[in-house]
């Protein structure tokens, strides 16, 4: 679910900026009734976000998550990324499926490029704050295809998509650690084997001489999830759930 508030300037200028995310958005729109529509959903949550905030004065810590959500805006309208609403003080992006442009490709394209700008943003913080704090944004993906629709108000429109597949992605973002993208098999499985060859897919492994990455794996949540977690209870909803860990890019197919 994403919202935008406050009057007609804004209004105008929401439309103008939907424009630009494509037809499937304006048909939206135009109709008052809800449009299945398929799209994936990018979740990200900053790790600790709770003992960060503690540590840090009130306004410091505002400063910092208005700081990197600046950061990584650039990255998400660069892949046609349209916000959405998020309870707390992580990110919530929706990449629409569209006639121009692969939603796919989109999402993990962005969820890389996002990683290694938090990479920066966390060593300039490092040195103003001249802390040891790494921030991470663990990051999950899912696609899906949900009724969108339009809910108007006087100072406000809101588009709400209904099912479950904002509820998986916010589950395996919770799930990674240490700034990891986690992506389901569900999307995988959507990618032609060229575009799949795009993206480095797997997960990490313990073998007795070390960790080891295995390529184009899958785990259900609740093997991924420690045995002894506190909070393994919460992924109960999606412990069947494949997902794989994308780590960067891969070698296209050749033409």
């Amino acid at each position: 679910m994403f919202i935008y508030e406050h009057s007609e300037d804004l209004l105008e200028g929401i439309v103008e900026y939907l424009h630009n995310r494509g037809a499937v958005i304006q048909e939206l729109l135009s109709k008052k009734m809800p449009t299945l529509i398929p799209f994936a959903v990018l979740v990200a949550d900053l790790q600790e976000s709770c003992r960060i905030c503690a540590e840090l004065p009130p306004e410091e810590y505002f400063e910092m998550i208005h700081e990197m959500r600046e950061t990584l805006e650039e990255s998400f309208r660069k892949y046609y990324g349209i916000h959405g609403k998020h309870a707390g003080d992580g990110m919530v992006y929706y990449f629409l499926k569209q006639r121009d442009s692969n939603y796919l490709v989109n999402a993990l394209s962005c969820a890389l490029e996002i990683k290694e700008r938090m990479r920066e943003f966390s060593r300039q913080w490092k040195t103003k704050k001249r802390w040891l704090n790494e921030l991470y944004l663990n990051v999950g993906i899912n696609e899906g295809e949900e009724y969108f629709g339009v809910l108007r108000a006087s100072s406000s429109i809101e588009f709400a998509a209904l099912g479950e597949t904002i509820n998986y992605a916010a589950r395996i973002s919770d799930l990674a650690r240490f700034g990891t993208i986690l992506v389901t098999k569900n999307l995988v499985n959507k990618l032609p084997e060229e575009e799949r060859r795009m993206f480095a897919l797997g997960l990490r492994k313990k073998h007795p001489e070390g960790e080891v990455f295995v390529k184009n794996i899958f785990s259900r949540v609740i093997d991924l999830a420690s045995p002894d977690d506190p909070l393994k209870a919460k992924f109960m909803d999606v412990a069947t759930l494949p997902v794989t860990e994308l780590t960067g890019r891969g070698t296209p197919a050749l033409r």
